[in-house]
This record gives structure tokens, C-alpha cells and sequence, in this order.
């Protein structure tokens, strides 16, 4: 059984923001999509400036950085620590904070959070019912999980497995094991155990166009690479649950 290679993370440094040649630079360019839906959903349930977001899996704080910009108390976790002080070294005036926490045994109390932010972790984790069910009790009854994933389909093996090694120049072995992909189907039957409703579901891909076929071309992902929604769970999928109780 193949294990997901999740120790590349610590030699990243700078890389985190700056570069199109390693393939983080990929999960760089999703970031305008996930904060684009987060503040949409943020809005619509009324998790205003202020509300206490916990980003697991935070990484170098691609995502919450620019959350604590806008006004949000934003507490980034992950088990990198040198990820976590690229983090740190952004924040500068920010109500952001990063520390070492295992997503699948969290020490936040129960109901503590406004919004939980599973973004890119769920393929990352062995234990993902765990992953789920830590992130609901977390967060308070009316409160949100925001999720990103791949589906696990033909399509996103070839292009999530393999594909993206045809845009970078450098990337990791197994930084993604098709085995750990969720249905959307399975996702919400493990949610819905916890008592985290799902209810909405995005399906996600690149934005086909110049920079696309120029990252492809040039084996760099392009400034300007981007991803979009589609209506199509093929590849990759975000969405977002609510707890009930």
C-alpha cells in the first residue's frame, strides 16, 4: 500500500508564493477559487468579519493569509512546521496564527470555531473519517466546513496522479495516491453520520486557455494558470456541509 507523500511539504520554504516551476505552484493558482467560495459561503451563512475560521492543513497560509486580511480571526494548523513558520513570517499585523496540530486529533474544544476549511487535506489523511468528524465537533451548530477534494474516477487518476507531472518540472512522487480520493457520495454518507449536512458540491478544473497551454507547454505553471467550477464531479470537487447538532 503506497503511502501519500506528505514530508515534501517541509523542504518548500519560499516556494510556498514564489515560482511556477514545483508543483505546489498548482495548488498556488487554486487559491483566488477557494477564497472566491469561502467568502461567498461565508456571506451567505452570516460568518461575518471577526468569526474564529480554522484552516487545517493550513500549509504556508495560502488561503489564510489573505482570510485574516479581511478581517477574520484565522487559526492555520498543520503537522509542518517549517510551513508553519512561512506562514508566521507573513502575518505581520494579521489576527492569523499558526501551530503543529494532527487535523484527526484536534485540541480545539467542541463548538469552538465559526468555520472549519478543509481545503486539499482530505486526500492527504489516512484516517479521513476522523479528519471529518474532529472538523464537525469543532465547529458550532450552524457553523460551516468547507471542503476540497478529488473524486475518485478514472479522469483524476490520469490528471491528478499523473497528469500534473506534465505542467512542473519538479514534482514529488506519490504527492498524490489515487486510493485516498473520495466520492462525493462516500463524503456526504460520513458527513451526514456526524451530523454535518452537505449541501452544496462544486465540481472544479482548470481553466483551459493560453496560460494553460502554456504551462503545459513550457513544463511551468504559468502566473496567470487558473481553475474554475464546472458541473462535472469528474476531477475534483469543493463544497461545503453545515452541522446541525
Amino acid at each position: 500500500m503506497t503511502p501519500v507523500n506528505n514530508a515534501f511539504y517541509d523542504d518548500l520554504g519560499d516556494r510556498w508564493f514564489e515560482g511556477g516551476d514545483h508543483a505546489i505552484a498548482l495548488l498556488r493558482a487554486e487559491t483566488d477559487l477557494k477564497l472566491e467560495y469561502a467568502l461567498e459561503a461565508f456571506h451567505e451563512f452570516g460568518i461575518e468579519s471577526g468569526a474564529r475560521v480554522l484552516d487545517v492543513a493550513c500549509g504556508g497560509g495560502l488561503v489564510s493569509l489573505p482570510l485574516a486580511e479581511k478581517g477574520f480571526r484565522v487559526e492555520g494548523v498543520d503537522l509542518s512546521e517549517s510551513s508553519l513558520e512561512v506562514a508566521r513570517s507573513r502575518a505581520d499585523g494579521l489576527d492569523a496564527t499558526f501551530r503543529v496540530a494532527d487535523a484527526t486529533n484536534l485540541d480545539h474544544g467542541d463548538g469552538s470555531v465559526d468555520a472549519v476549511l478543509l481545503f486539499d487535506v482530505i486526500e492527504h489523511v489516512e484516517d479521513q473519517r476522523k479528519l471529518l468528524a474532529e472538523a464537525t465537533r469543532v465547529v458550532r451548530k450552524g457553523g460551516i466546513v468547507l471542503f476540497n477534494t478529488f473524486n475518485q474516477t478514472p479522469l483524476s487518476w490520469l490528471l491528478a496522479v499523473h497528469g500534473f507531472k506534465f505542467v512542473t518540472r519538479e514534482t514529488p512522487d506519490h504527492v498524490h495516491v489515487w486510493r485516498l480520493f473520495v466520492p462525493p457520495t462516500t463524503l456526504g454518507e460520513w458527513a451526514a453520520l456526524e451530523g454535518l449536512e452537505i449541501v452544496d458540491i462544486q465540481g472544479v478544473r482548470p481553466r483551459l486557455g493560453a496560460p494553460f497551454w502554456r504551462s503545459i507547454l513550457r513544463r511551468r505553471v504559468d502566473p496567470e494558470f487558473a481553475f474554475t467550477k464546472t458541473r462535472s464531479w469528474a476531477i475534483g470537487y469543493m463544497g461545503l456541509g453545515i452541522r446541525r447538532h
